[in-house]
């Protein structure tokens, strides 16, 4: 099992996404917050299932995060949501 670092900017970028979410239904935040929790759960398990995307970014498609793999760990520096600028994307 790799160990799962998530950056404060994603964390950061969840929150925005879980309010986007509850502003949306309510309810709907938890939701999302149960996809993350499932993906990150996946993440740790076997993080080399996932395409390379740029560079030595992986992405998980749900909400799209990059993540990266460092020996034995794996780094999650976003949580992005797709109406998002591409930019906020791929910085770390």
């Amino acid at each position: 099992m790799y160990q799962l670092v998530v950056k404060p900017r994603a964390i950061s970028m969840a929150k925005e996404a879980y309010d986007w979410y509850e502003e949306q239904l309510p309810g709907l935040g938890n939701r999302f917050l149960g996809e993350l929790d499932t993906c990150f759960n996946k993440l740790e398990k076997q993080p080399l299932l996932y395409a390379k995307i740029k560079n030595n970014f992986r992405q998980v498609l749900f909400a799209s995060f990059p993540f990266e793999i460092i020996k034995d760990g794996v780094v999650v520096y976003a949580v992005f949501h797709t109406s998002q600028s591409l930019k906020k994307k791929f910085r770390k």
